[in-house]
């Protein structure tokens, strides 16, 4: 598929962290639970053991992958997918203080042409699109997302974005 019909339909949202559980069967993954808006919970299995502890991802509000297709990691099902930018050793995530679960963020002007609901994309899918951060900016194929609300990075960290 063409990097820019993947990025078409990629659907990024607000979610809050309402919940972080170190996962039984893996020694870097946590399971979170996450405030999606409308009422709507979805949980992550994410490998952010080695850089966060739970109480410093509680309450934040990251961008995630909102249809990305589900997957199952050591047995739970994630639903979606977080983004976090990497610098050498660090990572950092991405995250929206100001904004409420449910929000979208745009990617360039791509969601003024958007049906209402985006089909599901793989994990290959969205791996073939280049994402950088950098303090002034996030891309995804050189596409600013933009949002009504201030989009950090932990750690201020710049680079690719996984």
């Amino acid at each position: 598929m063409h990097n820019a019909d993947v990025l078409f339909r990629i659907d990024l949202r607000i979610a809050k962290i309402t919940d972080v559980q170190k996962h039984p069967k893996a020694d870097k993954l946590y399971i979170e639970k996450l405030d999606c808006g409308n009422g709507e919970e979805r949980t992550i299995v994410s490998g952010l053991v080695p850089y966060y502890k739970p109480e410093e991802l509680i309450g934040k509000n990251i961008i995630l992958v909102y249809n990305l297709k589900p997957a199952k990691l050591r047995g739970v099902l994630s639903q979606v997918m977080l983004l976090a930018a990497s610098q050498g050793k660090e990572v950092g995530i991405l995250h929206c203080p100001d904004a409420k679960p449910g929000d979208k963020i745009q990617i360039g002007e791509q969601n003024a042409k958007r049906s209402k609901q985006l089909s599901e994309i793989t994990i290959e899918e969205f791996f073939s699109v280049k994402i950088i951060a950098s303090k002034e900016k996030i891309t995804i194929s050189d596409k600013e997302l933009k949002t009504n609300s201030k989009i950090l990075i932990d750690k201020n960290l710049e680079g690719p974005v996984k």
